[in-house]
């Protein structure tokens, strides 16, 4: 192991006493410059581009190195050494002495002549230009001799004063090259380990990439290179917001809040769909880095007690809302009153009924628009969520907080959710299945969040309240699915709409358009038939169960043999009998 050192030395006494002991260091190719603050500079971006591995110099010389190379910096320090040999040297001196240098210079020699009963002033510099002033303050104070570095040296014989400079012994350079040897092998190791992790992410085909504060791309896979590409973007780019310019600040922002949890993001590129997750790296607290993965679709985290996701509304205005009927236009205007405000609402409805719909539209049509719209899942109990609520309650001036889940934490937390809520810089919209006033009395609600949003609560009805609309909603399904899919479905025949009117619609809209996406899927003719509805394991009229045939097979079986046996009155020995099983296959199948 050869380490390329650059030693650059303030003065010559220095250069010549690290040349000869630089012969006697193995493992030190060491090349020896006398330079001193700025004229160090261009010396160093020379030896840059030979392939110098690390700088060793010494005082105002080293910190002004440090910042000016990305090249490791080691100091020769003032040893105590150092400063006896000057003590004993003035000690005898009949002159007026006076130390100017930086603070670890200065302590250090106070330290020292305390010890040694030798009082000598001193001042305290923290950078160069304070030198003039500070000498000139010295002599007026009556110092005849200053001491210090190169720098202070010249200063006091251009102001007419004498001069002593503080030199580093062998001990001191010494002890550099040994720091210097260890700072080298630290450096090694780091990149032997970062090499390792590289080449990990890129055997293990992750897409992911890590960029700074500014968008700047510092390190990116081949897999997310390609995967950008096979998208139709540029895959070169340097810049993650040119990448993905759906990415928004304040979100990064967040992601640096809340980590380790990540902001999840699905959005539409060029046709098809991007599934992100944008986190932070808490890795240096004075340089973020912050990172994305391109995954193959929405993935499921429990670990840190909720999931946070920016959404793509796919409705933006209540004009698309559809039906004519009078609770879909009472939602309308109960909507179109929430817009007004920024105080908190509450959607309840059953599952599937567009309860995040309805928020996605009131954020588009109120001046939140501009800020982010976020949908936060509330999964469990955490000791750190409160934290990170509050966090994404003031991630932006403007914007929308949707929040779901709220009713399945204790209600100590929601009593704590309600206090962050007067700060919160978005608006927040609670989404829940069953009514609040409801959820109040077995006391899954807490009441001083319900008094939060109590005049603004809006109830989306079942699609059951609005049948007469039913028909409309298919037709706006079929047009989605059709594009989707390449299939040209014009309506669904009168007996087959017959077959849904009769249906129950336990998942409402939701239920409907997963038929309805079937179906088309399904149709070979112009029109959806009973028979496509019958392929798909929707059955007729008076019979509200139907298969979701994209189920593993053992979920189907089971929701078979749970329904022959509502049908049987819970009679296991007829329903094993009618599905032609034993009594133990049964309930070993519902296992």
């Amino acid at each position: 192991m050869t380490i390329k050192t650059l030693l650059i030395a303030p003065y010559t006494g220095l250069k010549e006493l690290a040349s000869s002991l630089a012969k006697e260091q193995q493992g030190l190719d060491l090349t020896v410059v006398q330079a001193d603050l700025q004229e160090a500079i261009p010396i160093v971006k020379q030896y840059e581009n030979k392939g110098v591995d690390l700088i060793i110099s010494r005082g105002g010389t080293a910190q002004l190195l440090r910042q000016s190379t990305s090249l490791p910096v080691i100091e020769i320090q003032v040893s105590g050494y150092d400063i006896l040999r000057i003590l004993t040297l003035v000690k005898d001196y009949h002159a007026n002495h006076w130390i100017i240098g930086f603070t670890n210079i200065c302590q250090g020699f106070v330290s020292v002549s305390n010890l040694l009963g030798i009082y000598i002033p001193y001042t305290i510099i923290h950078d160069q230009k304070e030198v003039d002033e500070a000498v000139q303050q010295a002599k007026a104070a009556g110092a005849q001799t200053i001491i210090g570095d190169t720098i202070t040296c010249k200063t006091a014989e251009m102001h007419g004063l004498h001069s002593i400079l503080i030199t580093s012994g062998k001990e001191s350079v010494m002890e550099a090259f040994e720091q210097a040897k260890q700072t080298y092998q630290m450096i090694q190791n780091a990149a032997k380990e970062a090499k390792r992790y590289k080449q990990l992410l890129q055997q293990s085909h992750v897409s992911i990439a890590i960029y700074d504060e500014q968008g700047v791309i510092e390190y990116a896979s081949p897999s997310f290179r390609s995967r950008l590409s096979r998208m139709g973007i540029d895959g070169g780019e340097a810049s993650i917001r040119t990448c993905l310019p759906f990415l928004r600040n304040e979100c990064q922002t967040l992601s640096r809040e809340i980590s380790p949890v990540e902001i999840e993001y699905t959005f539409t590129i060029n046709e098809g769909q991007a599934h992100v997750r944008q986190g932070c790296l808490n890795t240096d607290s004075e340089e973020n880095r912050y990172y994305v993965r391109l995954t193959e679709n929405v993935e499921s985290h429990r670990e840190h007690g909720l999931a946070v996701s920016v959404i793509q509304p796919a409705m933006r205005s209540f004009s698309q809302i559809i039906g004519d009927s009078e609770p879909i236009q009472a939602v309308i205007r109960q909507g179109e009153q929430a817009t007004k405000h920024r105080e908190p609402v509450a959607l309840y409805g059953e599952r599937g009924t567009g309860k995040k719909t309805l928020a996605c539209i009131i954020h588009c049509e109120s001046d939140e628009t501009e800020g982010p719209l976020l949908f936060v899942r509330l999964i469990n109990d955490d000791d750190q969520l409160v934290d990170r609520l509050h966090a994404i309650f003031t991630c932006a001036k403007r914007g929308t907080c949707i929040l779901q889940g709220v009713e399945q934490l204790p209600t100590t937390r929601q009593d704590d959710i309600a206090r962050l809520i007067p700060e919160a810089t978005v608006r927040l919209i609670f989404l829940f299945e069953d009514s609040p006033a409801h959820l109040l009395r077995p006391k899954q609600l807490s009441p001083h969040l319900f008094r939060l949003f109590k005049p603004n609560q809006i109830r989306l009805p079942s699609l059951r309240e609005y049948m007469d609309d039913l028909g409309e909603y298919a037709r706006k399904f079929i047009a989605q699915h059709n594009a989707k899919y390449g299939k040209q479905i014009v309506g669904i025949d009168e007996d087959a709409l017959k077959w849904l009117h009769r249906r129950d619609w336990k998942d409402n809209l939701h239920e409907l358009n997963d038929v309805i996406e079937r179906a088309v899927q399904a149709a070979r003719h112009e029109y959806i038939r009973t028979e496509d509805l019958t392929a798909i394991g929707f059955f007729g009229p008076g019979n509200n169960f139907w298969l979701d045939l994209h189920k593993p097979l053992a979920e189907i079986e089971k929701e078979i043999i749970w329904k022959v046996l509502q049908e049987e009155d819970m009679n296991q020995t007829k329903a094993a009998k009618r599905l032609g099983i034993n009594r133990s296959t049964l309930w070993r199948k519902l296992k």
